[in-house]
């Protein structure tokens, strides 16, 4: 990149000087002023790719989507930046990039259908928009963002390779006066093509279950279903219970499960609060020993022991060598 750049700064004084010598024809500074400009904008698509692969550009773009009327199947191009409402189903990085890599090659159906809802309309209707970015669009900017529904994935490829060519999005359908949590469950196959991260965050947008928010929550926080079903309730929900809920129909709790949100977030901030991470906290071995090790000496003195655990030092080698529960119970048990 950096040659580059000094190849442009030599081809822009040899044209000044070229401008200058009253010896040089019109026709050789032309040509060299179409080099620099070639040179100029291949500099700028690598530069556009660079900072693609690196992260570091602002994602919150406007991307040109090609709208289909669904009555009169006209279509219609219009710029919008590319939002999601809170709640849908996880990004999955592995999916937009294969996807990054089929429209880079030319190979994109074109008439795969994106469905969306103007984001005006969902803050309406009672939902939170977010950006590419994490970030709640407010009501005051709303016009300027288009809600994917389904197609998430694949509009976030366009965009990524919109950062280095123009790019538009085929075959997109605006939806209106729809019941949007219960429209998101509808247009996907809840048996087979969602995993339980997706069941989890769209049943805390199509109900109010207190579990399923929590839940919904920490996976946004890169918790597994699993073990965040184990913090709270100290069982894992399978699919089917929680496919229930998606459909509004009554569910249970597994057999045994003890539904507490407020212990399994006290679980939470002292294991944080130990310099355990995420990543640790997230494997099942953690809760799956603390709970053993409650069952044995009761919530209360457990919670002690674990809330000590600050105070020791616990290292990422340490936590690393954690594979099963016991280990951990090991750990709590010698903590003074």
């Amino acid at each position: 990149m950096v040659t580059v750049g000094k190849e442009i700064k030599k081809m822009e004084k040899a044209l000044e000087s070229m401008k200058k010598n009253a010896g040089v024809s019109a026709e050789a500074i032309a040509q060299q002023e179409t080099a620099l400009n070639e040179k100029k904008q291949n500099y700028e698509k690598l530069n556009k790719q660079a900072q693609a692969e690196q992260g570091v550009f602002d994602k919150d773009q406007f991307l040109t989507f090609a709208i289909i009327d669904d009555e009169t199947r006209k279509v219609t191009k219009k710029q919008y930046k590319v939002a999601f409402v809170k709640n849908n189903r996880p990004i999955n990085k592995n999916k937009v990039n294969g996807y990054i890599s089929i429209i880079a090659n030319g190979k994109y159906e074109k008439n795969a259908p994106i469905f969306a809802i103007t984001a005006k309309e969902t803050l309406e209707s009672g939902y939170e928009v977010t950006d590419v970015n994490g970030k709640k669009v407010e009501k005051e900017k709303a016009e300027d963002y288009l809600v994917i529904l389904d197609g998430q994935h694949r509009t976030l490829a366009f965009l990524m390779c919109n950062m280095t060519e123009p790019r538009e999005v085929p075959s997109t359908f605006i939806k209106t006066g729809i019941d949007i949590g219960q429209y998101i469950v509808d247009i996907n196959d809840v048996g087979t093509s969602w995993n339980q991260q997706d069941r989890f965050a769209v049943a805390a947008l199509v109900s109010n279950n207190e579990l399923a928010h929590e839940i919904s929550e920490r996976i946004s926080e890169k918790y597994n279903p699993t073990t965040a079903s184990l913090i709270y309730t100290g069982k894992k929900i399978s699919g089917t219970q929680v496919k229930k809920l998606l459909r509004g129909e009554e569910w249970t709790l597994p057999e045994g499960a003890k539904l507490n949100i407020k212990r399994g977030n006290k679980f939470i901030q002292l294991c944080l609060e130990a310099k355990i991470e995420v990543k640790f906290i997230t494997k099942r071995y953690f809760i799956a020993g603390f709970n053993s090790y409650a069952d044995e000496v009761g919530d209360d003195a457990a919670f002690k022991k674990l809330e000590k655990l600050k105070g020791t030092n616990l290292t990422e080698k340490m936590l690393k060598e954690i594979k099963d529960g016991s280990q951990f119970v090991k750990i709590l048990r010698e903590t003074a």
